[in-house]
């Protein structure tokens, strides 16, 4: 079955507030989503990810005021729910299936309530059991799928139709690590044919699969950025071909650039006290096997840029050849800890 395009997501001050509730689940949420993005949603238990999914898919009734706004593609939500739902293909946290059917006779009673045609429910039904892994299984009633399977026809269904936005709550959860693989592999080439919005507690899948991130925290958006600048840390890690003795004028003369650039000039020339009057902390200075390396943890990501760019000017200019520059790489546990205001180890 062809594609459709995929769609685009725009939400603003969104909020939620179910009957009966002390506080609102969602607070004034907004972000927006380009075709064909992979997007993690992100958040504590509690934090509101259920409820937007469920907003964006038609299931719940969008609370308007004069800023909301809530866009699956061109259609709003809240003036047309059920033209939005025909753009969506959503997986509940909780699956619900006919288990008396077997798979084929399930999917292709979905395949129809979705408006599939007739002449290609078989073939699409096909298509998505291939893509799932379920292939071999269609014959098989429901009522006798293992977890796993049964989270398969469910990641099947809301395939059906290759629909422009995919909406998948928990969607490994009760697969063995093997199908999580093949799972992730399967949503990885939805990418920029379809738009998938993906939940889920496993960071490092989330960190895999995904192109951005969404991070909610007691109803409210705590964070919206790419992956990569996700895992962006704010270390400068470097290693010269070179003898400490040789490394330590070059670090002055990089923090004392460094300050130049921030506006301050009366700085100490020593180093330790240099790098806290800039709020750097310096690691040890280790030589090992003709090199010498340290880590500097700058006050945040731009910082750690503009020291990177210093260190690689001196070097380059006092002819120390360099081993390594980069900058350090967070686990997402670690953003998502600081930015939810949890804790996480090292």
């Amino acid at each position: 079955m062809s594609n459709r395009p995929p769609a685009s997501i725009e939400v603003h001050a969104l909020s939620h507030r179910y009957p009966g509730a002390s506080v609102a689940a969602l607070d004034g949420v907004g972000f927006r989503v380009a075709p064909g993005e992979r997007v993690g949603l992100l958040g504590p238990n509690g934090a509101g990810k259920s409820t937007l999914m469920r907003l964006m898919c038609g299931y719940l009734p969008v609370q308007r005021t004069a800023e909301t706004r809530l866009r699956v593609g061109e259609i709003e939500v809240a003036g047309d729910s059920l033209q939005a739902r025909r753009l969506v293909g959503y997986l509940p946290e909780q699956v619900p299936l006919y288990v008396e059917l077997r798979v084929r006779e399930h999917l292709d009673f979905r395949a129809a309530i979705k408006g599939v045609r007739r002449k290609q429910r078989a073939p699409e039904v096909l298509r998505v059991a291939e893509r799932t892994g379920l292939s071999h299984m269609l014959e098989v009633p429901i009522q006798q799928l293992s977890r796993g399977y049964r989270q398969r026809v469910g990641i099947a269904d809301a395939l059906l139709g290759a629909p422009p936005l995919v909406v998948l709550d928990e969607p490994t959860v009760g697969l063995d690590p093997n199908q999580v693989l093949e799972i992730r592999a399967m949503l990885r080439a939805l990418g920029g044919t379809q738009t998938l919005i993906f939940s889920s507690h496993i960071l490092a899948e989330v960190e895999a699969l995904c192109d951005r991130v969404v991070i909610l925290a007691a109803g409210r958006c705590v964070a919206d950025e790419a992956v990569a600048e996700a895992l962006r840390s704010s270390d400068v890690i470097v290693a010269w071909i070179a003898a400490p003795a040789s490394v330590v004028p070059l670090l002055i003369t990089a923090l004392r650039s460094l300050a130049s650039e921030q506006g301050r000039g009366d700085e100490p020339d020593e180093l330790a006290a240099l790098a806290r009057a800039l709020g750097l902390t310096l690691g040890p200075i280790e030589a090992e096997g003709g090199l010498t390396r340290v880590q500097v943890t700058c006050p945040d990501v731009q910082v750690a840029e503009a020291l990177t760019l210093a260190i690689g000017r001196v070097s380059a200019r006092e002819q120390v050849p360099l081993a390594r520059l980069e900058l350090g790489r967070r686990r997402l546990e670690q953003r998502f800890a600081r930015v939810t205001g949890a804790t996480v180890e090292a």
